[in-house]
């Protein structure tokens, strides 16, 4: 079974989660965790590290690639998400259905309420059957994704900035490149959002601003158009 990896900071939402997975993930799926308290599960195999990172991407770095020692794939979950009973099991059967299609992916995230893009529910397309829309039962490629609850895996992986905002946008074009596809399942997940770096979001923007511009001045002039 595909491992879980989460990688908290102030365990502010983790316990929610924790419970959710508790309650919705098959027993056998190991769960890595990277936080500053030891973490359990009364069923599930927990593997706990603690990383002394700042930012969010060099955090998630770490993790990955302890996960990598020994597995070639894993579940990435952000602290602040709970699962739905089904998130775990549809993600991993559109992973499936990809992989035997034979196409060359870099990760396949969740659908969800809190996230930019396509990925948003709230830009579903289509007729709007009964609570959802008509996409929402689809795999949909797209160009950008958040690695809020996203698989991936060892052969394809890219390093994420060791930045918070923006990070995402930098790993996507870099799969990209790479010729890899990314694609939002139709797996969903609650995430509650801005709980570990709040919600001053030009404060966030200007926090990831000097490593942009140190290192990748390409996309700094994108985002700060100087």
């Amino acid at each position: 079974m595909t491992p879980i990896g989460i990688c908290s900071k102030n365990e502010k939402c983790l316990p929610v989660l924790l419970k959710s997975i508790e309650l919705y993930v098959p027993e056998d799926v190991e769960v890595f965790i990277t936080s500053p308290n030891i973490q359990s599960l009364p069923k599930h195999k927990v593997h706990h590290f603690v990383h002394t990172y700042e930012t969010g991407g060099a955090a998630h770095n770490f993790m990955a690639h302890k996960i990598f020692e020994t597995h070639d794939d894993f579940v990435s979950i952000d602290d602040d998400v709970v699962l739905n009973p089904n998130t775990y099991s549809v993600l991993m059967d559109d992973v499936n259905q990809l992989k035997s299609m034979g196409i060359k992916l870099g990760i396949v995230a969740g659908r969800t309420n809190y996230a930019k893009g396509y990925q948003n529910i709230r830009k579903g397309e289509g007729k709007l059957y009964s609570l959802g829309y008509e996409s929402e039962n689809l795999i949909v490629e797209t160009d950008y994704l958040a690695g809020i609850v996203a698989w991936c895996q060892k052969s394809t992986w890219v390093d994420i900035a060791p930045i918070d905002w923006y990070s995402d946008d930098l790993q996507c074009n870099e799969f990209i490149k790479k010729d890899c596809k990314l694609f939002i399942s139709r797996a969903y997940f609650h995430h509650v959002g801005s709980q570990t770096f709040g919600t001053d979001f030009a404060k966030c923007k200007e926090n990831s601003e000097n490593w942009l511009r140190d290192n990748r001045p390409d996309m700094h002039k994108k985002y700060f158009g100087s």
